[in-house]
């Protein structure tokens, strides 16, 4: 064997071990990209099943509040308005604080989310 066949033999074998972890590395992008996605999408889809839970919690609450001060007053329909009165009052102060105070915390919130390595769980 020469030492130009020998030189090619190692430039061969060289080509063939950076095909390979390229191909390694490519293999594990894809990987964690597709642990990352279904980790996002078990999270979105324990998110809408706790929202929904809760707003149903609310509704219920909601009703049972306007029955009972309805009952108190003696006029069901006040009872109604009252809670419906206390919905739009914080339905106001979420969107007067929306600037200040709620963006900021649903921001940060996903921020960490995004950046936290720690994060071994759902």
């Amino acid at each position: 064997m020469t030492p130009m066949d020998d030189l090619h033999t190692k430039t061969g074998n060289l080509a063939t071990h950076v095909q390979d972890i390229a191909q390694t590395y490519y293999d594990l992008a894809r990987i964690n990209i597709a642990q990352a996605g279904a980790k996002t999408l078990a999270r979105a889809i324990i998110f809408f099943l706790i929202s929904g839970l809760v707003l149903c919690i609310l509704l219920l609450a909601g009703i049972g509040l306007s029955l009972y001060l309805g009952k108190l007053l003696y006029n069901t329909a006040a009872g109604y308005f009252i809670v419906a009165g206390f919905y739009l009052f914080i339905v106001m102060l979420l969107y007067l604080l929306r600037k200040k105070v709620v963006f900021p915390f649903f921001r940060d919130f996903i921020v960490r989310r995004i950046y936290d390595k720690s994060d071994n769980e759902l």
